[in-house]
């Protein structure tokens, strides 16, 4: 079972990681002169939003089991009092702040932006949201590498 949950936990870290390098540094870059660029953004995100949340599902899924496996107690005084909790708690705050910016991202600002970029494309209020959400994917995209981090210093130890 351990294994098993540590081989899904890893597919499903490369496919929340991939997908999140693939737009910033294949995608975006390679449709910015598109004529119907905003429509094939909307597109993409709209599958890869489907693809993210299940690939976040399973790291919850996963994690918790091999944290299960691993004997964490589910106390504030454990996630304290030793240097595997730290690390763990870290790992567990870092992942619910991807999961709200995720949530955030693709089911309020993002469409917004989409709707405020075909409208209005050139309005300061949509370079703004589309900033802000460029920022929000980007620190998706961070924290997600702290948590490989986190993750490797869980297994391997500091």
């Amino acid at each position: 079972m351990y294994l098993t949950s540590v081989f899904f936990h890893i597919i499903a870290a490369c496919l929340w990681l991939g997908g999140m390098l693939f737009l910033m540094f294949a995608f975006i870059p390679g449709i910015r002169q598109h004529p119907d660029k905003v429509n094939l953004i909307l597109r993409v995100s709209q599958k890869f939003r489907v693809a993210g949340m299940v690939a976040l599902v399973v790291l919850l899924i996963t994690g918790v089991i091999q944290l299960e496996y691993r004997g964490v107690q589910w106390t504030l005084k454990y996630f304290t009092g030793s240097s595997f909790g730290r690390i763990a708690g870290m790992k567990i705050l870092v992942f619910i702040a991807i999961l709200f910016i995720s949530l955030l991202h693709d089911h309020y600002l993002g469409s917004r932006t989409i709707d405020a970029w075909k409208n209005n494309p050139d309005h300061y209020s949509t370079i703004r949201l589309r900033n802000l959400s460029r920022l929000m994917g980007r620190v998706s995209f961070l924290l997600a590498l702290v948590a490989v981090f986190l993750g490797i210093l869980l297994v391997r130890g500091w």
